[in-house]
């Protein structure tokens, strides 16, 4: 992310034409969009393990009440 030989930060980028520091601000933002995106997509996969991991769980409590009640009867 830098221009020319130096990085940019909130110290030097007043010395960038106005047109740079837009080009600037929507490159920092598009990349945080991306990391949000990633991140988001993430918690989502873990949320699904974690809700087909109680479901299953379920099943399976299920099938070993159903497997006593049949014995017993």
């Amino acid at each position: 992310m830098a221009y020319g030989s130096t990085k940019i930060n909130r110290f030097n980028m007043h010395q960038l034409s106005p047109y740079e520091r837009i080009q600037y601000q929507r490159e920092r933002r598009a990349a945080a969009a991306e990391i949000a995106q990633k991140n988001a997509n993430t918690a989502n996969s873990f949320a699904s393990i974690q809700s087909n991991s109680a479901v299953e769980t379920g099943n399976l409590f299920s099938r070993i009440a159903m497997q006593r009640i049949s014995k017993t009867a």
